[in-house]
């Protein structure tokens, strides 16, 4: 699908935008009766035109003052400007104030029209038109030919024409058609007998007919009975076309210029933003922290207030990282242009770019302007790094997903970004763990090891999950904790058991003899499955200090040559083999067994019999169903 390329018209009140897009066009973007009747846009105008076997739009936007907003919700999303400047007045104020935005939301590339060059003299136009290029030039605008035209005479207009033309075969600005589908509202109307109908300029991604979309600020989802782009029926919309919604069953009272339509739930609303901000060298005062102004971005327009992160002041000219702290919820993504209008005057006072559409509030420190201006230079990889370090303090990992929705990236931009990082981030199981917190954790979880074998001289190490929950972790899943600890050097993990690798467990002299008691007394004779209570068993080796007994058991049950059953009931590791050898002789001549069966079999009670086959199902040796054991679904199982 080919991208249909708009241009937006700017400047001066009476400078002859409108008249010159009618000569261009012959269609009048001011449709409303209140336009016709000023004799101005007041609102933004939308006519289209052939060019190159493609159809343009050409949004004419207002010039007077009162308006600016206007002309920020037509010229964001657009690929090239139209500046006019009448050869017999020249550069004025508002045609400065519109360049400013031009240059502020990124459009760096266009056509300056000097207008009404039939009333003015060659004197009044070398002089505007000198104006014209020092402009261009102050403004960073590259490729911007300048073209003398004249609504009243047709002098320039074809000249003009093939500008556009020339311009349009370049291809427009480079928009995200993999991202999740983003239009931001620029245009309500209510129609008879269809309803609400929404219009704006399709930000990034596609839509196609049939699919619900989200409204937000509401966050409610929406079916859209129809779409219109270019003034024609479609079932399919792609990034940078003109695009209307017919939605049902929505009241049009209750939307408003800023609200979007998106697809999913990677867009979200926030409160505040992280921005880079220039400060207007034009602006008559400085900017000070906290100051209210009025921020308008898209087609949104919100007040709130400018937090400075690393001064008071922000001088004419100077740029610095602030936090827009907004009185109602907006919605921006990364990297999007903004410009703030003081608060009363409503003049453009600056500018600038969303770092972080999804920002908590935070306390003024150099140290985070200087993270936020590499995020300004690694552009979104940047951002990725960021919200990976801002992990809560009870939290190890992100996973794919939520990167993406604090990111307001698409998972398919959000994996490609984190490809980049291999070697700051480690995946583990689903999630990602920065290599600096990897190394902090480690250092953590070796010094509580440390102390664990100093307090515990018999255990062989402590389990994962008590580790973790010590530690103030709040990770649930055994995989990702084994995963981790695999990660961290110095340390190992067998089973749920976590230790030192150069620890070793220290055990007393009357402690070594102790399980060499156990052992022996634990053994059984040829085939015999030999179970003891623990109680008994510590009456026969001896042991009339608990704690110390209990200590080596934990040593033997660890080492997997002591194993305790349900009811205080403990066998060897040789009675277990005898089981399992009983077992499976048993399970392939009748296929089944009950404890009933087992006891007289093995030789042992009731109660005996049960314990060990309990213990052997929890192994996956057997598969219960209703107190008979069946061979287990894998019967490859050793």
């Amino acid at each position: 699908m080919k991208q249909k390329i708009t241009f937006c018209t700017a400047g001066h009140i009476d400078h002859g935008k409108s008249s010159l897009v009618i000569a261009l066009t012959g269609e009048d973007p001011d449709t409303r009766p209140e336009e016709k009747m000023r004799g101005m846009t007041i609102d933004l105008g939308f006519t289209f035109m052939p060019v190159n076997d493609e159809e343009i739009a050409i949004i004419d936007v207002p010039g007077h003052e009162d308006f600016v907003r206007t002309m920020i919700a037509g010229s964001w999303g657009v690929d090239y400007f139209l500046l006019t400047i009448a050869s017999d007045e020249g550069v004025m104020p508002q045609t400065i104030e519109h360049a400013e935005i031009i240059a502020s939301i990124g459009l760096k590339e266009g056509v300056i029209a000097m207008t009404r060059v039939d009333l003015a003299n060659d004197k009044m136009r070398l002089s505007s038109r000198e104006e014209a290029r020092t402009l261009a030039e102050e403004m960073g605008f590259t490729d911007t030919n300048i073209i003398e035209t004249s609504a009243v005479t047709g002098v320039g207009i074809n000249e003009l024409r093939d500008e556009l033309a020339r311009l349009t075969r370049k291809g427009g600005r480079e928009r995200e058609i993999r991202e999740p589908f983003f239009l931001p509202i620029d245009r309500i109307l209510s129609i008879p007998g269809h309803g609400t109908v929404v219009a704006g300029t399709v930000a990034c991604g596609t839509y196609r007919l049939g699919k619900p979309l989200r409204l937000l600020p509401h966050d409610m989802e929406v079916r859209v009975r129809s779409v219109q782009t270019h003034g024609q029926s479609v079932d399919e919309v792609y990034p940078g076309q003109r695009s209307a919604f017919n939605l049902p069953r929505v009241e049009a009272e209750m939307l408003e210029r800023g609200n979007c339509l998106v697809d999913g739930d990677i867009y979200r609303t926030s409160s505040i933003i992280t921005v880079t901000y220039n400060h207007s060298k034009r602006a008559e005062k400085p900017l000070l922290h906290r100051q209210r102004v009025r921020l308008l971005t898209g087609t949104t327009e919100v007040i709130g207030r400018m937090s400075i992160l690393d001064r008071d002041t922000l001088m004419p000219g100077d740029n610095t990282i602030c936090q827009f702290m907004s009185e109602k919820p907006l919605v921006t993504r990364y990297g999007d242009p903004f410009i703030i209008c003081h608060f009363s005057t409503k003049r453009v006072i600056g500018g600038g770019r969303v770092l972080d559409p999804h920002s908590k509030r935070v306390r003024r420190k150099k140290e985070l302007v200087e993270r936020y201006r590499q995020i300004e230079k690694d552009g979104e990889r940047g951002l990725i790094e960021l919200i990976m370090k801002e992990m809560p303090a009870d939290r190890l990992l992100w996973t794919e997903e939520e990167i993406a929705r604090r990111a307001s990236f698409s998972e398919e931009k959000t994996r490609r970004h984190i490809e980049t990082l291999k070697g700051d981030l480690n995946r583990i199981g689903g999630g990602y763990i920065t290599t600096e917190l990897l190394s902090y954790l480690g250092e953590r979880v070796r010094g509580a090891l440390e102390i664990y074998h100093r307090e515990n001289p018999t255990t062989k190490g402590m389990e994962v999950g008590s580790l973790f929950k010590k530690l103030g972790y709040s990770v649930s899943d055994g995989a990702t904790m084994s995963g981790i600890i695999e990660m961290i050097e110095g340390v190992q993990i067998e089973g749920k058991i976590v230790y030192l690798s150069e620890s070793e467990v220290a055990l007393s002299r009357s402690q070594r003899h102790l399980v060499e008691r156990i052992i022996k007394e634990l053994e059984p004779e040829g085939d015999e499955i030999k179970i003891l209570g623990e109680s008994g068993l510590r009456e026969i080796v001896g042991s009339p200090d608990e704690r110390n007994f209990e200590a080596v058991m934990t040593y033997l049950t660890r080492q997997g040559d002591v194993f305790r059953l349900f009811g205080n009931k403990v066998i060897g590791k040789k009675t277990l083999n005898n089981a399992i050898n009983f077992l499976k002789d048993v399970l392939s001549e009748r296929g089944s067994v009950r404890a009933s069966e087992f006891k007289e079999i093995a030789g042992i009670s009731r109660r005996d019999a049960t314990a060990i086959l309990d213990h052997l199902n929890n192994l996956g040796y057997t598969r219960r169903v209703s107190g008979t054991h069946y061979p287990p679904d894998n019967e490859n199982r050793d």
